[in-house]
């Protein structure tokens, strides 16, 4: 069978449907963590980053303004990555590559690196199917699992209307951009004495 099985969704060349935005939510979070199966843990919102922060802390998610052009500035070399493959494989991190589900995809990143937390038996089926597969291989699994997909969608917000694009004049004439933002979730998990 080329599926983890019946219950999670076939894994197929195709995408599942469209995974809609969530809000940056502690509570939403926190149902996200619980309707995963995950027992025993919850999202809360940090406001003083020097105060004591009382009980474990898996990980923190951050929400960043997506810019294209700072990612596109980026310098190769400046950047400090693990490049050991058998270190990459061992933990737990998929490439996102379906729109608008990083939220989900900065959750398992921490939940399926914790040691001692319960994450339940569809994080756990997942968790083993994915074991030494690459991040973009990974990322594809999750990214491909209706169960996930149905409970990311079923606490989105309902879709904004479509703005009318702003006009805007460049070097090379007047070019649209969206009046919209678009923010992206991103998970910090320390692992082995390192920060990921």
């Amino acid at each position: 069978s080329s599926g983890i099985n019946a219950e999670y969704g076939y894994l197929t060349m195709s995408r599942t449907g469209s995974w809609l935005e969530l809000e940056s939510d502690p509570g939403l979070f926190t149902l996200l963590v619980h309707e995963y199966g995950a027992e025993g843990v919850q999202v809360d919102e940090v406001y003083d980053i020097n105060k004591e922060i009382k009980g474990p802390v898996y990980g923190f998610i951050f929400l960043f303004k997506w810019i294209e052009e700072r990612r596109a500035r980026r310098k190769p070399g400046n950047e400090n990555f693990v490049e050991d493959t058998e270190i990459i494989n061992s933990m737990f991190f998929a490439h996102q590559s379906i729109h608008n589900s990083c939220a989900t995809h900065a959750l398992l990143s921490i939940l399926m690196n914790c040691q001692g937390v319960n994450i339940g038996p569809t994080l756990k089926r997942i968790k083993l199917f994915t074991e030494g597969m690459d991040p973009e291989s990974k990322g594809y699994v999750i990214g491909n699992l209706p169960k996930l997909a149905h409970i990311h969608n079923s606490y989105a917000k309902p879709e904004r209307p479509k703005l009318p694009e702003k006009l805007s004049k460049s070097e090379a004439g007047i070019t649209c951009k969206s009046a919209i933002d678009t923010f992206h979730f991103v998970s910090y998990v320390p692992i082995n004495g390192r920060l990921f």
